[in-house]
């Protein structure tokens, strides 16, 4: 696996909030449909901060792989 697999993986999470946000914008929403949706984001940003901490984690990939990750995920934390 490359390092772009990876960070693509992170990448969709972020492109799937920005979508929820804009379709949340455009739509009128009673306060608990807007609760739900609010809720599926922190969700969404629990499972990418899950996976930002695994990726570099995973033994069987190269040292060089774990640390290229390392390195690009601590700018998001």
């Amino acid at each position: 696996m490359q390092v772009e697999d990876f960070c693509r993986v992170i990448s969709e999470f972020e492109f799937i909030c920005d979508d929820i946000d804009e379709i949340k914008d455009r739509i009128n929403l009673t306060k608990s449909e807007d609760d739900k949706i609010s809720q599926a984001i922190v969700s969404i940003e629990k499972a990418k901060k899950i996976l930002t901490d695994l990726f570099p984690n995973i033994k069987s990939l190269t040292e060089d792989v774990r640390e290229d990750l390392e390195e690009e995920f601590a700018d998001m934390c």
